[in-house]
Parts: structure tokens; C-alpha cells; sequence
């Protein structure tokens, strides 16, 4: 991901909304939302070239016991990468990036998974994000200097390609002005208005946060809802401006597919 915007009990204590733009080079080959894993079952996209993944959504298991709006070690995850500007003359990393999310959100201990690859030196620069009902936290491998990160806090938050919230960014710090101003408690007006903000093309006051030109355009898109009786997962194959956003829940199931009715 490029751009991910996140609320964390904004809707109710305990619930994580997150909408994504997914910015990649158009020839690059990817699949959309499929499952990746069995056990535990991760849902997300899948790069054809290294066999990772940009997001990837961990299902609660069957049969866990897990009383409506309970929160524990069983609810669902998701897991997220954002690339970071690469270093000058770097060498090229032993591992992709995507592949570390499949490690971390498969994880029983996720942070700790994460910061013991984030020490391996593997990987090139990127951030990964992880949000659940009962931690929700960010970690930057910077290519150099030290790991960074840290929880995130409940309210709405942004990040593209630097820190959390960072207001030297003129895209993130955009989009936390206007996240500031959405009252939405309800999930479904919510998510409506993250798709809006995931479609801007910018104007004269705003960058565009929907991109259709340079190297690095618009690909799909992605609104993630883990409520305390529901998990939603939709993906818009393509820009978000132009194309509909799909209900691929099913797939969270066993058994599931996204040809199956919402």
C-alpha cells in the first residue's frame, strides 16, 4: 500500500476501519484477493513475482468460542505494507518486502515476528502497519539507522510513505485535516467517506491521493472493517475512482469464495 488511512474506535471500543490505495508499477503482475494460507486462513492479493502480499487479512479461527464483541488473542488482524523511498546505491534486499507480511501476520506473536525480521537487515525500506480490536501498531524498517514505531493511538490516522500522522507529508498531513472532520459513527457512512477520500485526484489546496500518472499509479484499493459482529473486506481491482469496490469477505471463511452473496 501507498496510502493507508486508519480508525481505531471510532465506530465502537474495540473496532478498526482501514481504507487503502495501492500504488505499484502497472507491470508488475498481481492477483487480486485470494487466500494465501490455510491455517491460520490469510486473505489479501498476491504479487506473481516474489509470491508476497501487500495486505494480508487474518480470519478468526472457527469455532474459537469468541462471544460477539469479545476481544482477544482470537480476533481477526490485519497486517499492511507501505514502501518507503529506497536508499541511493542500496544493494538489493535478500527478501521481499510482501513476504514479510505473510511472516507477520501468520505469527502467533505478530510485533514480536515483526521486530525480529525488522533486525534480520533483509528487507528494503517499508513500513508495516498491524491493526486488530486489541492492538493496533506501526513499525518502520528505514533501510538505515534504527527500527522505529509505536502503537496507534484510538482516533483516525495517516500514513503513505514516511512516519505516522506526519505532517511534513503533504498527503498525509492532507488527509489527517480531513479525517479530523468526519463524525461518521456508523460503519457504513464511514467506510462511504473513506472511499470518497481514497478517490481524490487533488486540486489546486489538496494532493491527489487517487494517482494516474508517474511510475507508480493507483492499482487497487481496499476498505477493511473489523466490527464486534463482522469482518468486511472489500477490493476495488483498479482505481478506486472508477472501479466498484467488491465484497470478498467469503473468503475470510473456510470454504468461501467472493463469488458467494454478501
Amino acid at each position: 500500500m501507498c496510502t493507508v488511512l486508519v480508525g481505531r474506535d471510532v465506530t465502537g471500543p474495540g473496532e478498526i476501519l482501514i481504507a487503502a490505495n495501492r500504488d505499484e508499477n502497472p507491470a508488475r503482475p498481481s492477483d487480486p484477493p485470494g487466500v494465501l494460507l490455510e491455517s491460520p486462513r490469510l486473505v489479501g492479493g498476491r504479487d506473481r513475482v516474489a509470491g508476497g502480499t501487500w495486505l494480508a487479512v487474518r480470519a478468526a479461527p472457527p469455532h474459537s468460542g469468541r462471544a460477539a464483541g469479545e476481544v482477544g488473542s482470537k480476533s481477526p488482524t490485519i497486517t499492511m505494507l507501505l514502501n518507503r523511498r529506497p536508499l541511493p546505491g542500496a544493494p538489493v534486499p535478500a527478501r521481499s518486502r510482501g513476504l514479510l507480511v505473510i511472516e507477520v501476520a501468520r505469527a502467533a506473536d505478530p510485533r514480536a515476528a515483526a521486530e525480529a525480521e525488522a533486525a534480520s537487515g533483509h528487507y528494503g525500506p517499508c513500513t508495516l502497519l498491524h491493526a486488530s480490536a486489541h492492538a493496533c501498531w506501526w513499525l518502520a524498517i528505514p533501510g538505515e539507522g534504527p527500527v522505529r514505531g509505536g502503537d496507534i493511538t484510538p482516533g483516525w490516522h495517516a500514513i503513505t510513505h514516511a512516519e505516522l500522522d506526519d505532517a511534513a507529508e503533504p498527503r498525509t498531513e492532507w488527509l489527517v485535516r480531513k479525517l479530523a472532520e468526519l463524525e461518521e459513527r456508523d460503519v457504513e457512512s464511514a467506510l462511504g467517506r473513506l472511499a470518497g477520500l481514497l478517490a481524490h485526484h487533488g486540486d489546486a489546496g489538496s494532493p491527489a491521493v487517487c494517482l494516474h500518472e508517474g511510475r507508480m499509479p493507483t492499482v487497487s484499493a481496499a476498505l477493511i472493517a473489523l466490527t464486534r459482529s463482522r469482518t468486511i473486506y472489500r477490493h476495488a481491482e483498479g482505481r478506486p475512482c472508477t472501479q466498484p469496490f467488491v465484497d470478498v469477505s467469503p473468503l475470510l471463511r473456510a470454504g468461501g469464495t467472493n463469488d458467494e452473496a454478501p
